[in-house]
């Protein structure tokens, strides 16, 4: 049964790092439109710093799952590297339970600010009059995603630990 749902969050996971990397990839192409049109061709667009923003957020929210699969998130480990292995594996799951957590809260909270966007019609400021209940889906869907993420890796701790009795 972990093998499976760990197989189902290392697709979501895989899949949105893809889209990440999408995001990126337009982010950069708009990025350098944006200097070319400014600089050379004197026409500035007015959608290329919204575009860059949303990207952004893309990038970030979406590529934070495969990061923490991949475990390769800021840790400092300076003391736990000392600490005796069964101490490690309390903190591991502390932290772990603490950023599971967090990130249910913000998940939470996010589709409640996608739901009140969506009810009140919010639109950005600039030309595009985006919905930003569009742009801010990237909040709720890559703290779901870690949210899956620390509690595959809540299970492992305990899967591996049953393991060795």
């Amino acid at each position: 049964m972990l093998y499976f749902f760990d197989k189902l969050v290392s697709r979501l996971s895989l899949f949105l790092q893809s889209l990440a990397l999408l995001a990126f990839i337009i982010l950069t192409c708009s990025v350098i439109y944006e200097v070319v049109a400014r600089s050379i061709i004197n026409k500035p667009t007015i959608w290329s710093l919204e575009i860059v923003t949303y990207m952004i957020s893309c990038v970030a929210f979406f590529g934070s799952a495969y990061v923490l699969r991949i475990n390769k998130h800021l840790e400092v480990n300076l003391f736990t590297n000392i600490l005796p292995k069964k101490i490690k594996l309390i903190f591991s799951f502390f932290s772990n339970l603490v950023g599971l957590i967090f990130c249910f809260i913000a998940f939470y909270y996010g589709c409640k600010l996608i739901n009140l966007s969506y009810i009140l019609g919010v639109v950005s400021v600039s030309e595009l009059r985006t919905p930003l209940w569009i742009p801010q889906l990237t909040v709720p869907i890559g703290f779901f995603a870690l949210t899956l993420e620390f509690l595959i890796r809540i299970l492992k701790l305990f899967t591996a630990q049953n393991n060795k009795q």
